[in-house]
């Protein structure tokens, strides 16, 4: 049987935006964040998330690389690898990159790519399943 969760927009972004409660999980060691609230981005080629909660999990680095944000402005980042979970959906071996500005995660296609995302403005949800 799938999973289905749905998760409602977040009312304080205007318009309102839609988010998902995420854990991010070490591969390699039992270690997990808290519940994370991920900004669902589809415009994002990859997943988003602060350096610190990486760092307190002890996320392994896989490799430096180089970004361009919507403004094109390059930058050099470091990709960590991390199981994602959304619910009892495990999402293992996600490459994120390790964001040292910014405390916003965001969920981009390298994610959502892998599961059913269901969109509804109208109601102000999204519902996520495998």
């Amino acid at each position: 049987m799938k999973s289905k969760f749905t998760f409602s927009y977040n009312p304080a972004y205007y318009p309102p935006a839609p988010f998902v409660d995420i854990v991010l999980v070490t591969p390699t060691e039992p270690l997990r964040t808290s519940v994370l609230h991920a900004f669902v981005d589809s415009g994002a080629d990859g997943t988003i998330v602060p350096i610190r909660y990486l760092e307190a999990i002890q996320a392994p680095a896989t490799q430096e690389k180089f970004i361009r944000s919507q403004w094109r402005e390059r930058y050099r980042v470091m990709l960590f690898l991390v199981d994602v979970q959304i619910g009892d959906i495990t999402l293992p071996g996600i490459e994120v990159v390790g964001d040292e500005i910014s405390e916003e995660v965001v969920l981009g296609r390298n994610v959502l790519n892998r599961l059913r995302v269901v969109l509804d403005g109208r109601k102000d949800l999204i519902e996520v399943s495998d």
